[in-house]
């Protein structure tokens, strides 16, 4: 009885881990319940060169993600001065919880990127993607709440 319970917590442990390159190498949290939460980017990697301006309003830092456990994401941005909403946004997982695809609009701009995920903590998220010119885009995140 006992090697069961030991070979099933295994199994349990296996199935959530989902590790990623950069961490964490085992977790007994689902991605799903990770990522769920407000996240302040606070760093981004443009070609492999920090910036800290660029013309994607979603890539600038100090831009909030707020990810909800039933794959709706929800994007603050500063523009004019005034804290901006997206229109819309969704978010989910492909690929055994290693790829994130984010399709969202802010303004008039739609944003549809299927990223890398390298890390996914309870505090950092660190992803990546290229886009349609092929920039290679890398954004840290920090979770500053936790909605579960």
């Amino acid at each position: 009885m006992k090697r069961i319970i030991v070979l099933l917590a295994l199994a349990v442990v296996c199935c959530t881990a989902c590790r990623y390159k950069e961490g964490p190498g085992i977790s007994f949290v689902s991605p799903e319940y990770r990522i769920t939460g407000t996240w302040n980017l606070e760093k981004v990697f443009l070609n492999g060169t920090q910036i800290t301006e660029t013309e994607y309003l979603a890539n600038i830092p100090n831009t909030y993600y707020v990810f909800e456990l039933d794959g709706i994401v929800d994007v603050l941005y500063w523009y004019e001065n005034a804290m901006q909403s997206a229109i819309y946004g969704n978010w989910n997982f492909q690929n055994n919880c290693k790829e994130l695809v984010m399709d969202f609009k802010l303004k008039t701009q739609r944003y549809y990127y299927v990223a890398e995920i390298r890390k996914l903590s309870k505090k950092e998220l660190f992803y990546e993607y290229n886009d349609e010119y092929g920039n290679h885009w890398r954004l840290e995140l920090a979770c500053i709440s936790r909605t579960n």
